[in-house]
């Protein structure tokens, strides 16, 4: 990635770190705040509170760093990872995908699964719920992955190199981790590693970001078929 100078590069570091450390407080305490909670119908409160956390998200992990990144003199989003797939891109992901998609239907119908996931804890879900809590994950990560393997990871290289920018990220990503538990937290270190490193060679965050869409969707699918006590209205039989 080049920028106009060192003292750019820091800047974009101290900026993308601001970003995770603020973004990530926001993301957690803000939904959960009462005047939050308050816009939502107290028999929906805990689902729409599900789904406007993961919309904060995009638009915190997102859309804030696509701003900073626009009205930064000489930066474009393609230094940040956004460009079209290549070839790599479809390869790793689908073989990355496989490999999350197995990984998740051999833990789907463990207890401790099943006590977090699906997030929305909604006993009969409809159509409407079940396509607008895929539309938001898909959006969460979409941005979520553009600050981990975009803004953050592509504003670490030029200052501390490849390795001490993965390490970085990893780390961070690791902890943001911690409130879902110590199985996932030290799941996220080899994840993290790989998806930063796979970034890095393709230029491009859509390795990423597809394999943790469909880590995450077909997570939620499975949990839900596997939990005892929720069904989908349209697959009831």
């Amino acid at each position: 990635m080049q920028m106009t100078s060192t003292l750019d590069n820091s800047i974009f570091l101290i900026a993308a770190l601001a970003v995770a450390s603020a973004g990530f407080v926001c993301y957690y305490f803000l939904p959960v705040a009462k005047f939050v909670q308050s816009w939502f119908r107290p028999e929906k409160q805990e689902t729409m509170v599900v789904l406007f956390q993961r919309l904060l998200g995009f638009i915190i992990f997102g859309i804030l760093p696509l701003v900073i990144i626009q009205f930064s003199e000489g930066a474009g989003i393609s230094q940040f990872g956004i460009k079209g797939p290549l070839n790599a891109t479809w390869y790793w992901s689908a073989l990355l995908s496989a490999a999350v998609v197995v990984l998740n239907l051999l833990n789907a119908s463990h207890p401790a699964n099943l006590a977090m996931y699906p997030q929305v804890r909604e006993k009969e879900w409809s159509v409407k719920l079940f396509v607008a809590s895929a539309l938001t994950w898909i959006l969460y990560l979409i941005g979520y992955e553009f600050l981990f393997r975009g803004f953050l990871l592509f504003a670490a290289l030029p200052v501390m190199g490849l390795w001490p920018a993965i390490a970085l990220n990893t780390a961070i990503y690791m902890l943001v981790h911690l409130p879902k538990g110590i199985k996932e937290t030290l799941g996220a270190i080899p994840l993290g590693v790989i998806l930063c490193y796979l970034t890095v060679q393709t230029g491009s965050i859509w390795i990423a970001v597809l394999v943790h869409i469909v880590m995450a969707l077909s997570n939620e699918w499975l949990s839900l078929r596997a939990h005892p006590g929720m069904f989908v209205k349209f697959m009831k039989s």
